[in-house]
């Protein structure tokens, strides 16, 4: 028997009216201790809900928000309201997963507060797989991408520097054109022809697609439909977003399959693993970049960290790093607006993750930067890279803004020099780089290394 909802959801509710201040709902939350607070606007006829979060006061800290400024100027979350005998089953099916909270209402009182955490946490994982959608797991898979007038030769070398057993030919426009997998290249090697040929000859075009927003259960019928091993998935504009394996995508639904069913075997350990789960999901905050969603800063350098320790441990081993900024950038926040820049941010993001390959770390710098850290590649490779990026990020059409570039610098990793002196030549070369006017990539000058 399925639960009804007021049978999961939280009991102890508090609430505060629209017209008090943030700093009133603030005493209010840290003298009950709680994370969430209802929102009550009795303004108008009938009663209106809205949730202030934690998410929202950490929001509100970093842009300095007023605390005098009343909660009904504030740009608050509207609570969906259900009623207490619904069962969780039909309220998966009411709710999307931006319904991040749920108030059980009976008669104008507030009797109960439902998560979508907590539907999830309670429902039959057969369901649960009809609801997740891939996107959530794409995040994980990048795509090795190249261009339809690549040669044969160097898609086949591509596939090996990446150990991956596909290569996703896409336009200016980041959509996939073809694809051309491991059995296209035994069908070649087989027919003895020329690699010396565009990829374009030999590819599979077009490519069948799976829109993101499709559900794992979906995933794993088109799999099936047409015996395919992988899964090229896009955004709703047919931007390649990556790639699942069938092999992943098995591996994602069995490991989801065990954690749902530990959820539902260990009931004794409840607030143990909801505690877990949100140290997790704070672990994650603190490494993800809020706008890009690429890595931070601080978690680019623990990756950085690793590296250079392995770089000085064996022989052979090469790593590299790219320094980008986006030219004029502030003359884009200047002329559009903000919002249009930071979108500018996100499109780049998408560039940078879908061009880059499966080793490769890619993170938000600061502001108009990012960087980029490219293990197993020397100077030389590293420079292919970014002015392939350079280029990408070029030739790519922004919606509002008609031309964006870059600048890119370049730097090595020489055994038992410092992270520093590795961060100091890459961004002289970008310094360099926009002295030079811009647009275009730049190397390290590695003179006197070691007295940095």
């Amino acid at each position: 028997m399925m639960p009804t909802v007021e049978e999961i959801s939280v009991k102890n509710v508090v609430s505060i009216s629209i017209q008090s201040t943030l700093n009133e709902a603030i005493n209010k939350m840290a003298k009950a201790n709680i994370i969430n607070l209802v929102v009550i606007d009795d303004t108008e006829e009938k009663l209106i809900y809205y949730m202030l979060t934690i998410d929202h006061l950490i929001d509100f800290k970093l842009e300095s928000i007023d605390g005098s400024l009343c909660l009904k100027d504030l740009k608050l979350h509207k609570a969906k309201v259900i009623q207490k005998d619904l069962n969780i089953l039909n309220v998966l099916n009411e709710v999307e997963e931006t319904d991040r909270y749920m108030i059980i209402v009976e008669k104008d009182n507030i009797i109960g507060i439902l998560s979508y955490s907590d539907i999830i946490n309670n429902i039959d994982p057969k369901i649960l797989m009809k609801k997740q959608t891939i996107g959530k797991l794409i995040l994980q898979y990048k795509a090795t991408t190249t261009y339809k007038n690549t040669t044969a030769l160097n898609v086949i070398y591509l596939m090996k520097e990446t150990n991956n057993d596909s290569v996703i030919m896409i336009d200016n426009d980041q959509k996939p054109i073809g694809i051309f997998t491991t059995r296209d290249f035994i069908k070649l090697v087989h027919l003895n022809s020329n690699l010396n040929e565009p990829i374009k000859k030999y590819m599979t075009t077009p490519v069948s697609t799976l829109n993101e927003n499709s559900t794992i259960s979906e995933a794993m019928d088109f799999i099936r439909d047409k015996h395919f091993k992988r899964i090229v998935v896009t955004d709703n504009e047919n931007n390649l977003v990556g790639i699942l394996t069938q092999k992943e995508l098995l591996r994602v639904v069995y490991n989801k399959w065990i954690d749902l069913i530990k959820e539902q075997g260990n009931k004794i350990s409840k607030i143990n693993e909801e505690l877990l789960s949100k140290a997790s999901k704070l672990e994650e905050k603190a490494s993800i970049d809020f706008l890009t969603k690429l890595y931070n800063r601080e978690k680019f350098d623990s990756f950085l960290e690793y590296e250079i320790s392995k770089d000085n441990r064996y022989e052979n081993q090469y790593l590299s790093i790219l320094l980008l900024d986006i030219d004029h950038f502030k003359k884009v926040n200047d002329t559009f607006g903000h919002l249009v820049g930071d979108t500018i941010l996100k499109e780049i993001a998408k560039i940078l993750t879908v061009c880059s390959r499966d080793s490769d770390i890619v993170a938000r710098w600061g502001g108009e930067e990012f960087i980029l850290l490219l293990p197993q590649t020397d100077i030389e490779q590293a420079t292919i890279v970014a002015e392939k990026l350079r280029v990408t990020i070029e030739n790519h059409k922004f919606e509002t803004v008609p031309r964006i570039t870059c600048s890119i610098g370049v730097s090595q990793f020489h055994k038992k020099e410092t992270k520093k002196s590795l961060f100091k030549r890459a961004d002289e070369a970008l310094y360099k780089a926009k002295e030079n006017g811009r647009n275009q990539v730049q190397i390290e000058h590695i003179e006197n290394l070691f007295e940095q």
